[in-house]
């Protein structure tokens, strides 16, 4: 586990990622690397719940991207996928 110390005028966004696959974590991690924005990234799949830490990591979020077809009951959030705006997590943190 690491803790991060932030110092003005710095502040890390916090992103809660549900139901990426394998290869948009992937793309994520390439998107984000290198760049001038620092982020805390949450990832959560339905498939193992826990939805006690979900509902933590939502409260914590600055954002939630959220896959089109995922069963997650999330009400504030961003969809991604095929026939949305962001095609994939990525999207988000090339902006």
């Amino acid at each position: 586990m690491h803790s991060n110390f932030i110092t003005p005028p710095d502040f890390v966004d916090s992103v809660l990622i549900i139901d990426a696959t394998k290869e948009q974590i992937e793309a994520v991690a390439n998107q984000v690397r290198g760049g001038v924005v620092s982020y805390n990234v949450y990832l959560y799949r339905t498939d193992t719940p826990d939805l006690t830490w979900l509902l933590q990591a939502v409260n914590r979020a600055d954002t939630v991207l959220l896959a089109q077809d995922s069963p997650a009951p999330i009400l504030n959030h961003i969809k991604f996928g095929a026939d949305q705006i962001l095609k994939e997590p990525a999207d988000y943190f090339a902006k």
